[in-house]
């Protein structure tokens, strides 16, 4: 199956057909220190990608923070990306030189302002040219455009918030400058700012995430912050040298379906070179192997009581299929189970034997629903009619693998779909605080309201009895 690549970084063969479309605005934000030796306004006019406009961030900045291209206040934003004849509602493509470098954080900024389709071309301008693909050096007069903000004010971490954060740990640190700058060997390129890191941050380099200017595919990018320490289920606050290459990490982990994500936008230029902030040299600490034990959880009980009324359309690009298993195999079952569950603590039907799971599974009034997405096993979800007038959402989930393509609110509308098929009064689902961390406010998003709340101990499935499953499974006829 090929790698799983994410949904916000597009092809160079994409952005080529789409040239001159209406309403398809690309976006030249290249943009270098001083010890690249490259200069994104010459670059830019000397050829770009045909209409490309471009944004200069030490430009379209907050100019009285002190600090390098700050965020500007949503006026001054709509106001300058206005004149380069964008709205919000457009389909925005950044590009940058390298291709995983500057244009992540105006790619971050277009979605803090309100516009929902911005992407990143993968490879760059750089390898738009290698590929020998059209360039211009006129520069583009574009009729002015009305840009309506929507302020996302939650997607952004002040100085005082990261002192609390540094404080309380409350925020998981993911900080993107190069190692030795991160530990303190190395000198900060900035005169006067001290080197080393915010207590309890970890290191994540903005290059380790990109390969040959391609941003890296998702399994690779989740085991990149699983082996920095960084938990994918908890919340994040991305961090750098100027609130550049923060965006980078803010990308990957969107790519990844982490929405709990904040950027600290002064970044180590305000931490660093402040005298009264903590600064912590060397490696960051060793990462915390997990608690053994049973697990509290906080158990919320939904109920529905009409019909959704949203309507949601496929993703785009990706093929998929939605098949009811009939009398599904055991061993295909408990597959399902582990990749969908595994992370989510889902033990309760992998701990029965083949008799009990049996008697549930292939029961007529139970429903199991597999997602395919390219031809493979992607998520399924399990319906039980409990009674003339009630439906039981009884588990709904996606595999990692395509966690990130914009799968999950479609996939539930699915399924309500089918669980209203049969015009109960009720559908009912039950989630708890060792689920995904958006499933409540999901579920109340498609119209589930609580009806209960309680505590419960969950005893996490051990690796000898995951290994034992495994084989037993594998030795089934």
């Amino acid at each position: 199956m090929p790698a799983e690549k994410s949904r916000f970084v597009v092809s160079a063969d994409w952005v080529e057909k789409q040239l001159g479309a209406p309403e398809f605005k690309i976006v030249d934000a290249s943009w270098y220190l001083p010890a690249h030796g490259r200069n994104g306004a010459a670059e830019y006019a000397a050829g770009h990608i045909p209409g490309a406009v471009f944004f200069d961030q030490d430009v379209i900045a907050d100019q009285t923070t002190g600090l390098p291209h700050s965020l500007p206040s949503p006026e001054l934003f709509a106001e300058e990306v206005g004149k380069l004849g964008i709205s919000a509602t457009d389909t925005i493509v950044v590009y940058d030189g390298p291709g995983i470098f500057s244009a992540p954080r105006v790619w971050w900024m277009f979605r803090v302002m309100g516009a929902r389709n911005v992407y990143v071309l993968d490879g760059g301008l750089d390898g738009w040219r290698a590929e020998g693909r059209p360039l211009e050096t006129d520069l583009p007069e574009p009729a002015p455009a009305n840009f309506i903000t929507n302020f996302q004010r939650e997607r952004l971490t002040s100085f005082d918030e990261m002192q609390e954060i540094a404080g309380s740990g409350s925020r998981q640190i993911a900080d993107a400058r190069p190692a030795g700058r991160f530990t303190g060997d190395e000198p900060e390129p900035r005169e006067g700012i001290r080197s080393g890191h915010m207590p309890g941050a970890r290191s994540v380099p903005a290059l380790s995430l990109s390969e040959g200017g391609h941003l890296k595919d998702l399994a690779k990018l989740r085991s990149i912050f699983t082996d920095a320490g960084i938990d994918l289920m908890k919340p994040v606050v991305t961090s750098c040298g100027s609130g550049v290459t923060a965006a980078v990490i803010t990308l990957a982990l969107e790519s990844l379906g982490h929405r709990d994500n904040t950027l600290y936008d002064g970044s180590w230029s305000e931490w660093g070179g402040r005298a009264e902030t903590p600064v912590t040299t060397g490696p960051a600490g060793p990462v915390a192997p997990r608690a053994h034990g049973p697990l509290r959880a906080h158990v919320t009980r939904l109920e529905m009581t009409t019909p959704p009324k949203a309507s949601l359309p496929v993703p785009v690009n990706i093929q998929t299929a939605i098949m009811r298993a009939v009398e599904i195999p055991l061993p295909f079952y408990r597959f399902l189970q582990r990749q969908v569950g595994g992370r989510w603590h889902w033990h309760a039907r992998l701990r029965m034997n083949d008799t009990e799971l049996r008697a549930i599974v292939h029961d007529p009034k139970v429903s199991i629903n597999v997602l395919y997405v390219n031809g493979a096993p992607a998520g399924f979800f399990e319906l039980a009619q409990k009674n003339e007038d009630v439906v039981e959402l009884s588990y709904f989930g996606l595999m990692e693998h395509v966690l990130g393509m914009g799968l999950g609110k479609w996939f539930l509308l699915q399924a309500l779909y089918l669980a209203w098929q049969s015009n109960p009064k009720k559908v009912t689902v039950t989630t708890n605080t060792l689920d995904h961390p958006r499933a409540l406010q999901l579920y109340q998003r498609f119209g589930f309201s609580p009806v209960e709340t309680f505590d419960a101990l969950v005893e996490p499935l051990t690796e000898e009895e995951l290994l034992q499953m495994i084989r037993r499974d594998a030795a089934s006829p």
